[in-house]
């Protein structure tokens, strides 16, 4: 009864929250507009580039998006979103998901070759909490973890790398838990690429990929308290 309530409470909150912002942007709408008209005009350059050098265009993507994922800095969603601009929804999801790879491959063999001991030292006893899920569980406790929104993207590579688990395991487990983000991202992304005016954030499709960036945090927090409630019952 209490969850209830308190949900209502916060659906409530977000509502009002949403009015708010509505009234507190309604003055600017014209700078903003602005703004989103230089934005485009970015946007179709980049695409008329990317046009004129496919193959480039896609490994550059990839290559920065390998590098940078790789470093302890908040780019994923950044470059999720720009890829599905850039490229459309599959060949950006397709890239977004082959750099994110890359990126999570390169920081678990820098971890486990280069940077060992000071990981392990940092860390300390979640290694060994990880190794022990691992030894029990196998892929299902690396899936649990991708699910688990908040959980830093640089820091469990890290984890993982000076843990037991092979690259191998750890690169497929890693593709499916970011699976389902990256499917949204990479629609929003092409979403942000055809706003043309503000009056076009209030089209459905739009509103259909904000509200699923929305509930999926939740539905994933959910879903990992699941998976880890039944791998301690194992």
């Amino acid at each position: 009864m209490r969850r209830r309530s308190l949900r209502i409470i916060l659906l409530w909150l977000a509502a009002l929250g949403g009015v708010a912002l509505v009234l507190w942007l309604w003055p600017s709408l014209p700078a903003l507009q602005s703004d989103l008209t230089r934005l485009q005009a970015v946007l179709e350059h980049g695409q008329g580039w990317r046009d004129r050098n496919p193959r480039l265009a896609a490994l550059a993507y990839l290559g920065s998006f390998a590098l940078a994922g790789a470093l302890p800095v908040p780019v994923i969603v950044a470059l999720t979103l720009a890829g599905g601009a850039f490229f459309g929804f599959w060949l950006g999801l397709a890239l977004s998901l082959a750099g994110t790879i890359a990126a999570a491959l390169l920081t678990f063999m820098a971890a486990r070759h280069l940077l060992a001991r000071p990981v392990r030292r940092l860390l300390g006893g979640r290694v060994g909490q990880l190794d022990r899920m691992v030894e029990a569980n196998g892929a299902l406790a690396l899936l649990s973890l991708r699910m688990t929104p908040g959980l830093p993207f640089f820091v469990l590579n890290m984890a993982c790398g000076v843990s037991i688990m092979s690259a191998r395991v750890f690169a497929v487990v890693t593709l499916l838990g970011v699976l389902p983000n990256k499917l949204i991202l990479t629609a929003a992304g092409t979403q942000l690429a055809e706003i043309d005016y503000i009056t076009d954030i209030a089209g459905p499709r739009v509103i259909a990929v904000v509200a699923l960036l929305a509930v999926f945090p939740w539905f994933a927090r959910w879903l990992s308290r699941r998976m880890r409630s039944r791998l301690a019952e194992t």
